[in-house]
């Protein structure tokens, strides 16, 4: 039975920055984007039949050309530039085709994370495609760490090879591109990372959008959509045509699964080829016949015809990581590569597994780093950026951990794993909206052995002895770059809309733009002058949800707010004082086929 708002349930204050892990229903900042040129939108309404609020979202996001909004929501795969553009491709393809022709040793090493494992597995398919035998590795954590490192180097120059293939890593690796040389096998990097002051190594190639003398008109794309690059342009040169044969063109619009895999998963802006990659990519993901894809969704019981990027994100994504963090990463890459079923299934399982003990591990380490973030806000001088280590910390499992004490304490975080024996800090950092983390680390790159990664993720290894003087390198850093102002918790609003705005219709246009995401953030809006008509509600099992009819004018709509239930006294009482302001994403709840338009409440507060 639904509660008066009168009646007490529980009295949470508004919480305070980082006071807790509770939905942050009262950000101190609502941020308004500027308004849509109004003309523009009407025109674009008028000549792609849209509704006026979605018109004015797309040329709010740069799409007020008709043609150049159909490309972006309709993200066909003509969208995609022409590989030959990037950096490098020319001498990488003809290298690989040469080693292909002479039988040469070809060795692949990716990453750990689910952005190299794709990217490794996708090129290895097509070598297995054009039957050249090669090697594929990845590191291991706990073994070296990220890229090519001593103990990577002593693996890969255990199997003398001619060619080797980096993926999703390699663009600081100067001294082991140099001994590699050394050891007579040339080097192809192919990485989307930060490329640094001293530039890339020097590769026989190297194929990153992100080079100062790059001419590619897009310098976003992640380790796997630059594997799908390649292995297109490779398709070009063995079939002799800008039109690739049927079977090559078979093999990559399978691959587009992969492509999509470490486009949603590696946190790039979901804009440009990645918006293609991405949409084009989960389309074949829906369908796939790989036996380790599909058995990843069965474990982590998804259908294939109702997959959406979330899904990628939230589920697929989470347990091919495991792998790297708690386990072997070989494992997950064996598992994107096996033909047989049977093994699909035992290492989807072994996934499964392990990513349940990831989030036990996890759960523990982030207490952790809470109590060490609040004790430095706590300090006379609170930091700008948080830096927190620990010997007992999982090196696998940091990187989550980073991001929620991001979200958490809205400012930079890095986490670092300490290892005594060796000396050695070895971690991950995420940042926020304006401070570019791979730039601050570079700052202070005099402090640390190795780092690598881009704006808004990146890692990095210290010795312990310099922790001390690159917290004070990182901080100073932050201290240029950010304000107090951005700092302080906020919510992006797109613009103001009026209830009587939001219909069906509008709810299934905002549907076209997913997936959302960096680059292409769901939209959220405001509604002033609301009131709650009736009672607020308390949903859930445990309570931990709400609900209430707003009421704009004659308009009212069903609003929603998940994980506001320790609010629910404020809301009340905020209502019973005057109007209220909602911050929401509208979307359609659908019910026994029914589908009606409701409010998804991202925040509140008294007019």
């Amino acid at each position: 039975m639904a509660r008066p708002p009168s009646t007490k349930r529980i009295a949470p204050a508004p919480p305070a920055a980082g006071s807790s892990g509770r939905r942050k229903a009262f950000p101190e900042r609502w941020l308004i984007d500027e308004p849509a040129d109004a003309q523009a939108a009407k025109l674009l309404a008028q000549k792609l039949e849209l509704s006026a609020p979605f018109a004015r979202v797309l040329v709010r996001r740069g799409y007020a050309d008709a043609d150049a909004a159909n490309i972006f929501l309709n993200a066909k795969l003509d969208g995609l530039h022409d590989p030959m553009l990037l950096p490098d491709m020319g001498p990488a393809v003809a290298r690989i085709a040469k080693a292909v022709k002479e039988k040469q040793r070809i060795v692949l090493f990716g990453d750990y994370d689910v952005d190299g494992v794709s990217a490794t597995a996708l090129l290895a398919g097509f070598f297995r495609l054009i039957g050249a035998p090669v090697e594929a590795l990845v590191p291991e954590r706990d073994k070296g760490g990220y890229g090519l490192s001593a103990e990577a180097l002593e693996r890969i120059r255990a199997r003398r090879p001619e060619l080797v293939i980096t993926l999703d890593n390699g663009i600081s690796a100067h001294e082991p591109v140099e001994a590699l040389k050394a050891a007579g096998a040339d080097c192809v990097i192919v990485d989307h990372h930060h490329v640094g002051e001293a530039g890339p190594p020097r590769a026989l190639a190297v194929i990153n959008p992100k080079r100062k003398d790059s001419a590619y008109p897009f310098d976003e794309l992640c380790g796997a959509g630059l594997s799908f690059k390649l292995a297109w342009a490779m398709a070009v040169d063995f079939s002799k045509s800008k039109k690739v044969s049927p079977e090559f063109r078979a093999f990559l619009l399978d691959a587009l699964s992969l492509a999509a895999l470490g486009t949603l998963a590696d946190v790039v802006p979901l804009n440009g080829e990645n918006r293609v990659l991405a949409c084009q990519g989960m389309k074949v993901l829906q369908r796939t016949d790989s036996p380790g894809l599909k058995a990843l969704m069965a474990v982590s019981q998804l259908g294939g015809e109702t997959l959406n990027a979330r899904d990628v994100t939230f589920m697929l994504a989470p347990r091919i990581n495991a792998a790297g963090r708690c386990g072997q990463a070989a494992d997950a890459l064996e598992l994107l590569a096996t033909p047989d079923p049977a093994r699909a299934r035992e290492l989807a399982e072994k996934l499964d597994t392990l990513n349940r003990e990831r989030q036990s591990i996890e759960q523990a380490i982030h207490e952790q780093a809470r109590a060490q973030a609040r004790a430095a806000l706590e300090g006379q001088k609170p930091p700008r950026a948080l830096l927190m280590h620990s010997p007992d910390w999982h090196p696998g499992v940091i990187g989550i951990v980073a991001s929620r004490i991001v979200e958490e304490f809205n400012r930079p975080a890095v986490l670092l794993a300490d290892d005594p024996k060796l000396g050695l800090a070895r971690g991950s950092g995420r940042s926020i909206r304006g401070f570019h983390l791979a730039e601050a680390f570079a700052a202070g790159g005099g402090h640390l052995v190795s780092y690598g990664g881009h704006a808004a993720a990146a890692g990095l290894t210290a010795k312990l002895e310099a922790l001390e003087a690159f917290r004070q390198a990182f901080e100073a850093e932050a201290q240029k770059r950010l304000t107090s102002e951005d700092l302080k918790p906020s919510i992006r609003i797109e613009e103001t809309l009026a209830l009587a705005e939001i219909s069906g219709a509008f709810c299934r246009e905002l549907e076209r733009l997913e997936p959302c995401g960096v680059g292409n953030p769901k939209p959220t809006f405001r509604a002033e002058g609301v009131k709650i008509a009736g009672q607020v509600r308390p949903m859930g099992a445990s309570e931990q949800h709400v609900s209430f009819m707003a009421r704009q004018g004659e308009a009212v709509l069903r609003a929603v707010g998940f994980g506001f239930g320790t609010h629910f006294n404020v809301l009340c009482e905020a209502a019973a004082r005057g109007d209220l302001e909602l911050a929401f994403r509208p979307g359609l709840n659908t019910f026994r086929g029914d589908a009606t338009v409701e409010l998804r409440l991202e925040a509140f507060r008294p007019v």
